[in-house]
């Protein structure tokens, strides 16, 4: 089969590889689409500290079962999937508190194990046994269901800090996921969503979407100044830090609200991951902060049922669709920020 195999760092290529085995227990998935995500961008350029190379990355896998195991019941050959790449272990201390996201023994398909950068993809037990396989819908395009794996992550970081009905919300970032976050925010209530992007030529992607009421360019617009115009003062009710920019997350704290909430969203590089934050703002003006990582077997589940109902425009997000073949062109749009979302097809030419 063809995979892209990361051998170390900058260095990938489309292989003629073994196809995988299918699990006694498991299946094994003709991968349709998969969703070129940027974290699995910096995998590329930098490695991953839980990934030992050679190895297939890509975690936003849907396909259609080619196989399937002989004691495997619950799928069968013709269905199609969309995978949960967040493969709790079901037995730890996390995951007996509905924390699968936290669990303490996690496999993440592409990490721990062979992922979607490939034309098929074996699927353990374990996501069976723990819910992490959909079926899905016989009409949906196969390159709109790799959205709900980053859209399960931003469904999951608002319902942890609540973001409800009536909320103005600061999104910082035009990229897939602040794109993400302005459209979940109008799903849950918000009255208000302001966007904040530095690059023009993103801001105009991010105006396709009908959820994002004001746009702010902070190198030609004060953003504190925007944001107290459109608050009567007051400052926004939550600040969503959607881009891995350690000024963002200092800045967060002069645009929200007392008793507002700060979603840090973007992880810092791990070479400059500490910010400045005066802790007396925190006290006095009591500032919720909330870190955000993955997501759980029901924001997997709400995330594709928004796509499915049409509440997340799929289409709006999946602006290039191409050839598994041409993965570096497509590092190139997502770097370039050309584009929202990137899916990669391995069986088109």
């Amino acid at each position: 089969m063809d995979a892209v195999v990361l051998r170390a760092p900058n260095e990938f290529e489309v292989e003629d590889v073994q196809k995988p085995a299918c699990p006694e227990d498991g299946f094994v998935v003709k991968v349709m689409a998969v969703g070129l995500c940027g974290s699995d961008v910096r995998t590329f350029g930098f490695g991953h500290p839980k990934v030992t190379l050679p190895h297939i990355i890509g975690h936003e896998v849907t396909g259609i079962v080619d196989e399937a195991g002989a004691k495997t019941t619950e799928f069968k050959v013709g269905d199609r999937v969309l995978i949960n790449p967040i493969i709790p272990c079901g037995d730890c201390a996390y995951c007996k508190m509905g924390l699968g996201n936290q669990c303490s023994n996690i496999t993440v398909v592409g990490t721990q194990i062979p992922g979607g950068y490939a034309q098929y993809v074996a699927v353990p037990r374990l996501a069976i046994k723990n819910d992490c396989v959909l079926k899905l819908s016989d009409d949906l395009p196969f390159e709109y269901a790799p959205l709900a794996e980053t859209a399960a992550s931003v469904i999951a970081a608002q319902k942890y800090a609540n973001v409800q009905e009536g909320d103005t919300v600061l999104v910082v970032g035009s990229g897939p996921i602040g794109c993400l976050h302005t459209e979940v925010a109008k799903i849950r209530g918000a009255k208000k969503v302001i966007m904040s992007e530095i690059n023009d030529s993103r801001l105009d992607i991010a105006r396709n979407f009908d959820a994002i009421d004001v746009f702010v360019n902070p190198t030609k617009e004060n953003l504190k100044e925007a944001i107290l115009r459109e608050t009567d003062g007051l400052g926004v009710d939550v600040v969503i830090c959607a881009n891995p920019v350690g000024k963002t997350q200092e800045e967060a704290f002069s645009l929200v609200r007392a008793r507002g909430k700060i979603i840090f969203f973007g992880g810092l590089p791990k070479d400059n991951c500490h910010i400045t934050v005066d802790s007396n703002d925190v006290h006095y003006r009591e500032i919720a902060i909330f870190g955000a990582y993955a997501y759980t077997q029901k924001e997997f589940q709400e995330a594709m049922d928004y796509i499915e109902n049409g509440k997340l425009p799929a289409k709006k997000f999946v602006t290039h669709v191409l050839p598994l073949k041409e993965i570096k062109e497509g590092i190139d749009i997502i770097k370039k920020g050309l584009g929202i979302k990137v899916v990669l097809k391995p069986w088109e030419n």
